[in-house]
């Protein structure tokens, strides 16, 4: 009987035994040969080829770099994950978990990864100047990437909503603010001015006090009328109707008072002593002020006009 004689092929790390070829052709491995004649053998061992895998989760991609449908055993392969707008890369999950961003993988292995990529929660902070209150549509600690939220300002007694400012610059009301990144806003609200203004009817004047051009909401503003000789102060009328003087005014907007003076009547009564009579020209029951009078005394037959009493 022939001796035997038997082979075994080991490949190294990331190669593969592929087969046997000279004297003999097989893939057997170990490999039984009968020693029946002088012999030349060849192992052949190939390297290892490998598939690469990428899924992902959420919006994003991923580059890999070399790209290519297998990689033999060793390549390093650098994957590149780049999120979708709104997105952030949160990290890779598989046969390999990281969060390095650009990750490098060492093909020793056929590989399946997965990239997670998620939706980025941005703050929206709300500030005030002035007197005022800002309400926000909807209402929350943060919001997703492209939440529309929709702020509209309030201001207090008195005041008036001037503007945004900070990362959004408006004076839109209700604003509708994209949330894209984090936000810090500022209502700004302002003290309302108001104008007064006084006119007269008849003579006399009226004095301000403080008397300036515009005035802030809540100021007081005392106003006093003051007649000219001959004329009595009636009273207010427009935004305010009064008799009151001084009056105080309030001012809680725009205001447009008219003060009114009408000229004093008198009344001129006559009386005689004695036979006679006396008349008067112009003969009125009452008289403005300043009117000029005529009075013409006529005695009585026999008598002698002594003088009138005043």
């Amino acid at each position: 009987m022939a001796p035997w004689c038997r082979l075994t092929a080991t490949p190294a790390v990331g190669y593969g035994f592929t087969g046997w070829s000279g004297d003999t052709t097989a893939s057997t491995n170990p490999l039984p040969v009968p020693m029946i004649a002088n012999k030349n053998l060849t192992a052949t061992f190939t390297i290892n080829s490998y598939t690469l895998n990428v899924a992902t989760v959420g919006t994003g991609s991923v580059s890999k770099n070399p790209n290519q449908a297998t990689y033999t055993h060793g390549t390093l392969v650098q994957l590149t994950a780049t999120p979708g707008v709104g997105y952030t890369f949160a990290g890779w999950s598989g046969d390999t978990t990281a969060t390095t961003n650009p990750l490098p993988v060492p093909m020793i292995a056929n590989k399946n990864l997965t990239a997670t990529f998620t939706l980025n929660s941005y703050t929206l902070n709300v500030t005030t100047v002035g007197n005022g209150s800002v309400a926000k549509n909807p209402n929350q600690a943060t919001y997703a990437h492209g939440t529309l939220v929709q702020l509209t300002a309030t201001p207090g007694t008195g005041y008036s909503f001037t503007g945004w400012s900070g990362d959004t610059t408006a004076t839109t009301n209700p604003l509708n603010v994209p949330m894209i990144a984090n936000k810090n806003i500022t209502a700004t609200f302002t003290i309302n001015s108001y104008t007064l203004n006084v006119s007269t009817v008849g003579s006399g004047s009226v004095a301000k006090n403080p008397n300036q051009a515009t005035y802030t909401h809540g100021t007081i503003v005392q106003l006093t009328a003051t007649p000219a000789v001959g004329y009595s102060f009636t009273g207010w009328s427009g935004d305010t109707v009064a008799t009151t003087n001084p009056l105080p005014l309030p001012m809680i907007a725009n205001r447009n008072l008219t003060a009114t003076f009408t000229i004093n009547s008198y009344t001129l009564t006559l009386n005689t002593v004695g036979n006679g009579s006396v008349a008067k020209n112009p003969n009125q029951a009452t008289y403005t002020h300043g009117t000029l009078v005529q009075i013409t005394a006529t005695p009585g037959t026999g008598l002698q006009l002594r003088g009138l009493e005043r």
